[in-house]
């Protein structure tokens, strides 16, 4: 893993090496092992390596042999080595193991068309002396992040916003869309940012950067043609699939860990995994002192498929601790469930680089709970309910209502400001799908994964996901819906795999997710003292957020009013990072 940067039009000459330096500094998290970068006409590329694919020869920026095109590649290319070898039949020399490598010779090769045989976790820059432009990409699902910004005609992107800012070129203006977007679903999607003059790159898109001009263009997608097989059928070519995709995840030359929380998916992906290891693999799991929590679980998982298991009680100080997440991450980000992830990346780091997870399967395999309540709906009334496609999960995930936003935000919002969650379910005509589509390409990126790889990346640490691979999502995407949902039971397939090694009792629990004592942590002493400065007259937010609102919110909590935590915690979240990046901002 690694971060990585590119700055190319007039007047990057003028960009200093020791600014550079600057940005690849911020990045440092992300590729703690090595860092360098080159300088081109009127163009930079850098990148700061986290070693785990051939650690001796894989520095980076790497050129080909022809010196034409020169990359700076953050991610994992899966099942490089079969790709590698149809280019060596196709005539190309290969001087290092890398997957890095790799996508230099598919470029030369296929040119933009590099992307249809490529599949992993990745951004990537790629400068092209020939055509003299720059070429970028990020991966199919939105693993890894790109942001990016032009100075005039200046263009730089960045694995992380903060290494833009290290230039003192640029200072972030909050855009109120985004604000609104946080407010009402605790994250910003993943096609834009917080900032209006910051752009991100979004999942399964490329782009040509050329004469100050940047071209995007969406390079896959998922496409519904649902598949006529038989439940069996089905079930058979998920193992099959899965298997493959976990055995791909596997190869590494440092030791590959596995999260265990216990559930049904990350207990998956360990029980598959365990097979591509001659020793006990190590996995990990957290759980919260004096709360009912999954860590009996895990362990018996442990147990059960021969793991080396190491397990986290959480008891940090709080407030201490969402400080540092919050510092870290270049945008707000509410969801409660980064404090635990953030100790279980922590504790996986002490022992391996790479861990698997069971990210995705609740997205593909429809396991929320809303889905259920959709599907089995009286027809009449599923077709009143769903009117507006995305009112499924508006009641689960929406955490301010439109009419508290408008009181919170000062200023006004957009009317185009969900084009991209229209484009998501274009196309569909079943209210399912539509959920599916929406939770796959905007809550799984902007919610699940940007969560995954910031706090992970605080700890130098590589989380892979065999849920998220192509083949396999594809052909799980296409399944008739009562092959993942029933009247009683979701992502029945999953456990119905599972059952054949696990008792029914393990598999066929309630759902208990990665969630947290939030009322608790609230009510926490030293919570209270930090909720309470926030909230003081001095907060930066209050350029943008109306405070005599925002106090109504800290009142009803503390007044004992029902669903009112998740609001008070989205808040605090965004009052703490508006505190944290104030010097950022414009």
């Amino acid at each position: 893993m690694c971060g990585i940067i590119a700055i190319t039009g007039k007047n990057t000459s003028t960009l200093t090496d020791e600014k550079v330096l600057s940005m690849l500094s911020t990045l440092s998290r992300r590729g703690p092992d090595d860092k360098g970068f080159e300088r081109f006409t009127d163009t930079v590329i850098g990148q700061t390596r986290l070693s785990i694919v051939d650690i001796e020869h894989g520095h980076q920026p790497m050129r080909d042999n022809a010196h034409l095109y020169s990359i700076v590649f953050n991610g994992e290319i899966y099942g490089y080595k079969d790709l590698k070898l149809d280019l060596e039949k196709r005539g190309h020399v290969f001087s290092t193991q890398s997957d890095t490598e790799v996508i230099l010779k598919a470029y030369a090769e296929y040119g933009e068309k590099c992307l249809d045989y490529i599949d992993g976790m990745f951004v990537f820059a790629l400068w092209d002396d020939e055509k003299k432009r720059l070429f970028i990409a990020r991966d199919r699902f939105g693993k890894k992040p790109l942001y990016y910004a032009f100075i005039g005609e200046m263009f730089m992107a960045a694995s992380e916003i903060k290494a833009l800012f290290a230039t003192n070129l640029i200072q972030g203006k909050i855009d109120p869309d985004a604000l609104d977007d946080y407010l009402r679903l605790m994250y910003v999607p993943s096609h834009k940012t917080i900032y209006s003059n910051i752009g991100m790159l979004p999942p399964a898109h490329a782009g040509v950067v050329k004469e100050g001009k940047l071209d995007i263009w969406r390079y896959w997608d998922l496409k519904k043609k649902e598949l006529n097989v038989t439940y069996e059928e089905a079930k058979k070519k998920i193992e099959e699939l899965f298997n493959e995709s976990v055995k791909k995840r596997m190869v590494a030359d440092v030791e590959i860990g596995s999260l265990l929380s216990g559930g049904i998916d990350s207990t998956l992906v360990t029980l598959y995994a365990q097979k591509y290891s001659s020793f006990p693999i190590k996995t990990f799991a957290v759980g919260y002192d004096g709360h009912k929590n999954e860590l009996p679980y895990a362990l018996e998982a442990s147990k059960q498929i021969g793991t080396d298991h190491h397990t986290l009680s959480v008891n940090a100080n709080l407030a201490e601790e969402l400080g540092k997440i919050i510092e870290y991450m270049d945008e707000p980000h509410g969801d409660t469930s980064n404090f635990p992830q953030h100790l279980i990346s922590g504790l996986a780091s002490t022992k391996v680089k790479v861990a698997l997870t069971g990210d995705g399967a609740d997205e593909l395999f429809m396991g929320y709970g809303w889905y259920q309540k959709k599907w089995h709906m009286p027809r009449w009334r599923l077709d009143w309910r769903l009117l507006n496609p995305f009112a499924a999960q508006q009641k689960a995930i929406t955490i301010f209502k439109t009419k508290e936003r408008q009181q919170l935000l000062k200023k006004p919002v957009s009317k185009q400001g969900r084009v991209v969650e229209r484009e998501a379910i274009a196309g569909l005509t079943d209210q399912i799908h539509k959920i599916n589509a929406f939770d796959l390409k905007i809550y799984l990126p902007g919610q699940l994964l940007s969560k995954i790889d910031r706090t992970s990346m605080m700890h130098s640490l590589e989380t892979r996901a065999p849920f998220l691979d192509t083949a396999l999502a594809e052909y799980v995407y296409n399944l008739p819906t009562q092959f993942k949902l029933s009247k009683t039971q979701n992502k029945i397939i999953l456990k119905d795999i599972l059952s054949e090694v696990f008792s029914k009792e393990f598999v066929y629990r309630r759902k208990q997710g990665f969630g947290a004592p939030i009322t608790l942590w609230l009510h926490d002493s030293k919570m209270k003292v930090l909720v309470d400065s926030l909230f003081t007259e001095n907060n930066p937010a209050w350029k943008y957020i109306d405070r005599t609102n925002a106090l109504r919110v800290q009142k009803r909590f503390y007044a004992g009013k029902r669903n009112s935590a998740n609001k008070l915690w989205v808040i605090v979240c965004l009052l703490m990072w508006f505190e944290k990046h104030k010097q950022h901002h414009a």
